[in-house]
Formats: structure tokens, sequence, C-alpha cells
């Protein structure tokens, strides 16, 4: 859900990262600690490094994954 909200919300190629940060911080309730907006803030840099990476090509195929996480199951 978090990240269908971004990519709704956000337009990372044309938006610089002060004014991600300030879309961000108005959709806060008023009562976020410090901690949240600092949580919140995190994930919007995570999903900008995963939407650069897969501009750069660094990705890996579904299949791949799927792999990799059921050997982490089978373990």
């Amino acid at each position: 859900m978090r990240v269908e909200i971004f990519i709704k919300l956000y337009d990372t190629y044309t938006v610089n990262d002060k004014q991600l940060a300030l879309n961000k911080l108005e959709t806060l309730p008023e009562t976020a600690s410090l901690h949240d907006i600092r949580e919140e803030l995190e994930v919007l840099d995570a999903i900008k490094s995963g939407q650069q990476a897969a501009r750069e090509g660094r990705v890996q195929p579904q299949e791949d994954v799927e792999k990799l996480f059921a050997s982490w199951n089978s373990k």
C-alpha cells in the first residue's frame, strides 16, 4: 500500500529530494514524532534508490528472486 501511494503521489523523475521530503511531511499527521518522520523519509529514500537501480538495469528477474526466497524457507 505504501509503495502504491508513493507512486501515485510522487513524480521522482522531475521533483528534487527536498520537494519529495516536503510533500511527504505534508501527508503526516500533526502528531508525528521525529522517529515517525525519520522512518518515512528512510522509506522514501529506499524507494528512490530502487527506482534508480531499475532505471540503470540493476534488477533481478522475478524468477530469480522467487528462487532466492524459496531457498531461505528450505533451510
